[in-house]
């Protein structure tokens, strides 16, 4: 009998109540978060970049890894870069459950540019607060994109990882950001130093014995399902949860991403 409950219909396999499948892009990730090192994951949508983000997070809560998810399609684009900033401070200090008052603190520095205060908060609030190593991931970044503002952003976080070497606290504090996107995009002032910085993770596609799995959902024979499976994976180009996607068009996106980075 079939089982169709295995599989997820859009959104992140955790939230649909799916299997997941794991590849190398989880040890990978895993392993830089462990070692506090500033990644990226830059890929076409529908390809599992935020599955992967759940998971890594999820695997380093077992571990007594700290770590908090940002989605900065919660911020939104019809706003102010004050409201923009305050608004993303906000996420941080209501997930993390700060006992700053974040408003009061922003407004307070007024006489500060964007980009000191942000740095400001992470080395002289965040850090002083959360004491224990903390993992940073930031969803959706290319939605900074149509926004004006936001170079400051990524300089920060360059920032954060060049002071490592000075500022000893700034080790325990590592992000990862996600996206459809290349890091030349991120700081698009070109009198500024580009986001340099950062190990990429590559989101490789599912190969057969990967997705054997998914077959049990099919209720057909071995024989079958196995056969019917790689229908699938050469269809959606080795990304099952791209069925949406005809396989070219996906392998354009990915072919637009690299022809970027």
């Amino acid at each position: 009998m079939a089982n169709p409950s295995i599989y997820t219909v859009g959104g992140t396999v955790q939230a649909g109540g799916g299997i997941y499948i794991p590849r190398q892009a989880d040890e990978e990730l895993l392993a830089l978060c462990r070692a506090r090192t500033f990644a990226y994951i830059l890929a076409p949508r529908q390809v599992g970049k935020s599955s992967l983000m759940v998971r890594t997070a999820e695997q380093l809560a077992d571990e007594g890894i700290q770590s908090m998810i940002i989605d900065l399609t919660q911020l939104g684009v019809q706003v102010t870069a004050e409201e923009w900033y305050l608004g993303l401070l906000t996420i941080i200090a209501d997930q993390l459950m700060l006992d700053t008052d974040v408003v009061v603190w922003w407004q307070s520095l007024k006489h500060l540019g964007i980009t000191q205060r942000l740095t400001r908060f992470f080395e002289e609030i965040l850090l002083v607060e959360i004491a224990i190593p903390l993992v940073i991931f930031v969803d959706e970044i290319d939605t900074t994109l149509s926004l004006d503002f936001t170079d400051d952003f990524f300089a920060a976080i360059r920032y954060l990882y060049n002071g490592r070497a000075r500022i000893p606290k700034f080790q325990r504090l590592s992000f990862v950001l996600i996206g459809v996107a290349t890091p030349g995009d991120l700081i698009r002032d070109s009198k500024r130093t580009p986001f340099n910085i950062g190990q990429r993770v590559e989101l490789t596609d599912f190969n057969l014995q990967e997705a054997l799995t998914l077959a049990d959902g099919l209720g057909l024979p071995l024989e079958q399902s196995q056969q019917m499976l790689k229908w699938v994976l050469n269809w959606t180009g080795g990304h099952p949860n791209a069925a949406s996607l005809p396989g070219h068009n996906r392998a354009r996106q990915q072919q637009l991403v690299s022809s970027r980075s």
